[in-house]
């Protein structure tokens, strides 16, 4: 084997082991837990280069290359870089299928809406950001009017069409900046960050009086047409103590059930703000 060929061999060992590095290098910026272990890991590749490019300048020192040397660095580096190659796409696959189960975890698989402990969740965050940026929140709990009617004279496989549809009238009408829980069989929470009592009022009733128009589900070629009862709680960052934010969101919850409640009592399909003595005509 001559000279050339056996440099060219150890020249291909060595940007094997580069992109060894690279990979374990994107590896370790990618990792959340094993951070350490990535990066003792890339450490080693990178002394495994820097020993590599020692053969490469031997002739400067007299030294002959050894040729079967050359042949391993080549097939053993070629398994080094395709391993990481592997890893990393092995690691990347595994990240993608826990966002998956996280948000399945999160959110309720029939209507696409957050789950209600995700929803707390999400509402002692927004808690938090409004002491913070001393803006108000909205609370808005909606309930569909009647819907043991649409269950008992559809079926429950049509109920569900109709909560789905649901959620998504009011992913559609909202904005991205507000979240949308499920709490209970046809209980929905609205959380509308930095929203005062008028602009909750305002969405809240463009909603209800848009969907008492809508076709939210067909059977046979007959229209379903549904209505809503929203109960409607403010809070007000400067009215409270930032003091425990769990405490917080189960008192303005319980603010907008009664106020949903008291929705219900008036009749029905319409807006109630709790703090007030009637409902919102």
């Amino acid at each position: 084997m001559t000279h050339n060929i056996v440099v060219n061999l150890y020249v291909i060992s060595l940007l094997f082991q580069i992109i060894a590095v690279y990979f374990s290098f994107q590896l370790f910026r990618k990792a959340t837990i094993y951070r350490i272990p990535c990066l003792f890991l890339m450490l080693g590749f990178l002394m495994m280069v820097l020993t590599r490019i020692h053969p490469l300048v031997s002739p400067l020192e007299g030294k002959i290359f050894n040729e079967i040397d050359a042949i391993k660095a080549v097939v053993i580096s070629a398994l080094i870089m395709l391993g990481m190659y592997y890893m990393i796409r092995s690691y990347t696959s595994l990240v993608d299928q826990s966002h998956i189960f996280e948000l399945d975890a999160k959110t309720d698989a029939m209507t696409g809406a957050l789950r209600r402990q995700e929803t707390f969740h999400r509402l002692e965050q927004e808690i938090s950001r409004s002491f913070r940026n001393h803006q108000p929140l909205a609370l808005v709990l909606i309930d569909i009017d009647h819907f043991k009617f649409v269950n008992d004279r559809y079926g429950h496989l049509v109920g569900d069409v109709v909560l789905k549809n649901l959620v998504a009238f009011y992913q559609k009408g909202l904005r991205d900046v507000d979240i949308l829980g499920r709490v209970g069989g046809e209980e929905f929470l609205v959380i509308l960050p930095a929203t005062n009592e008028a602009d909750a009022l305002e969405i809240t009733e463009r909603l209800r009086k848009a969907l008492q128009d809508h076709d939210i589900a067909r059977v046979n070629h007959e229209p379903i047409k549904i209505t809503i009862s929203s109960g409607i709680s403010i809070f007000d960052p400067e009215q409270e103590l930032d003091f425990i934010h769990k405490d917080l969101a189960n008192k303005y919850f319980q603010q907008a059930d009664l106020a949903m409640y008291q929705a219900k009592q008036l009749g029905r399909n319409q807006s109630y703000i709790w703090k007030e003595a009637q409902p919102i005509p």
